[in-house]
Order: C-alpha cells, then structure tokens, then sequence
C-alpha cells in the first residue's frame, strides 16, 4: 500500500533533503563548497604553479600568480561561485571538462597540484590567443606592467574579452558584471602575492630591471638561460 503525502510533509522532506546535500555539493544559483574547505596561502599556490607544466616565461612572475588564485577563490580549492565556476581559479563547467575530465564536483575535490595542473594547461592553451600574444608582446599596457598575473587575468575574464580592452587602449575597454577589469583583477593578484615571495634568483614583483635582484646588479647575478627573457641564438649574433 502506498501512502500519500500532503504538501506540507512533502515539503519538509525535500528541504531536509537539500539541506544535507549543501555539505557536500552546490545547488544551482547558490555559492557552495564540494568537500573540505580550504585557506592555501598565495605562496602554496605559487608553489603548485610552479610545479605544474604552465610556461616558463610565465612562471617566472609566479608569485603574482599565487595572488591570483587568492584573488579568485581565497585559497578554497572547493568553492562554487554559484554561477559558473569552481576550485582555486575558478573553472567554468566546460574547462573542467576539457581540462581536468571531470564534473565541478569532481574537481573541487581534487587536490590544490591537480586543479593548478588543469589549469595551467588552460592558461597554456590561451596562451596561442591573438589576443594573449599581443598582450605579452608588451612591457606596459595603459600603464601597468604586462606580467604573468596580467596575461593569466587576461585569459581568465576570456581571450575575446581581453581583445576587445586592447583595441580600445585602455583598461576600461572592458569589464565584467560585477565592473571587474582585466587590470582590476591583474592589481588585486599583485597585491594579494606573498610579499617574500621568490621564485628562483627572480623576485616576484616589481623590485628591479627584469624582475632580478638589483641589489647585485643584473650582469653580476645573471638569469639561467632557462628562464632569461630573451634569448639569441648564434646565427643572431
């Protein structure tokens, strides 16, 4: 025999339900957290970064990049933003899914080196961008330095979007729902970076020519060749 339920059990039911569900899973439309909360420091994230296979060239601003992460999740590896995206660098559903194989949940459950793996390969892919690389090819953009946290904001507000502020000169040139910009959210990563963070001989930040110590002076303390900005073969020469 089947029993029949009025609304108002029925009710009860499905919000004991979801209620029980929110601890481990986000519903639609609501900002919510699949398994452990976390708080990883810029420098843990930095120290994925440069752990995983994200260009060389970029790597060497990396301690920006920890700040980005910070900027976008607050170290909580498993945070939904209740709209589009999930984990450390926030992720939309399709990224996942091209980058890590794997649901939001999936991957807001993975571990901080799995997430920034997925998404260095990302930021790697957008890298190819038209738009990517006339940013890169740049010291400044409408006065700010062009770094790793600029090109990985960049790529992460969306390759075309990031287009539509070059063609205009200026920052403004675009700007998401909230009123974040491209430079926005390249200054909050700055800021937001260990402040003794270091990344091989290169400082991260603004500290001296070409990012290297300058207390030394560059020619006496030069970058390996691995992670020099330029470099010239002997037919250049």
């Amino acid at each position: 025999m089947r029993t029949r339920l009025d609304n108002s059990t029925l009710a009860s039911i499905v919000s004991v339900v979801l209620l029980a569900g929110t601890t481990e899973s986000a519903l639609p439309g609501q900002r919510g957290q699949y398994c452990d909360q976390t708080n990883y420091s810029a420098q843990q994230i930095t120290d994925a970064v440069n752990n995983s296979p994200l260009r060389d060239d970029l790597k060497a601003t990396s301690c920006s990049l920890g700040g980005l992460g910070r900027f976008e999740s607050g170290g909580n590896k498993g945070v939904y933003n209740g709209s589009c995206c999930t984990g450390i660098f926030q992720l939309n559903k399709r990224n996942i899914s091209d980058y890590a194989n794997t649901t939001p949940q999936g991957y807001g459950c993975m571990s901080l080196q799995d997430q920034t793996n997925a998404w260095a390969n990302l930021t790697n892919a957008g890298y190819n961008s038209p738009a990517v690389r006339q940013l890169a090819s740049m010291s400044t953009f409408d006065g700010q330095k062009v770094d790793a946290s600029f090109i990985g904001a960049c790529i992460q507000l969306g390759t075309g979007n990031c287009q539509k502020m070059l063609n205009s000169g200026h920052c403004s040139g675009f700007s998401d729902i909230n009123g974040t910009t491209i430079c926005d959210m390249a200054n909050n990563a700055r800021a937001l970076a260990d402040p003794n963070c270091q990344n091989g001989q290169a400082v991260c930040g603004p500290s001296g020519p070409g990012d290297f110590p300058s207390s030394t002076g560059v020619a006496a303390n030069p970058p390996t060749a691995a992670s020099a900005n330029v470099i010239v073969g002997s037919k250049n020469v």
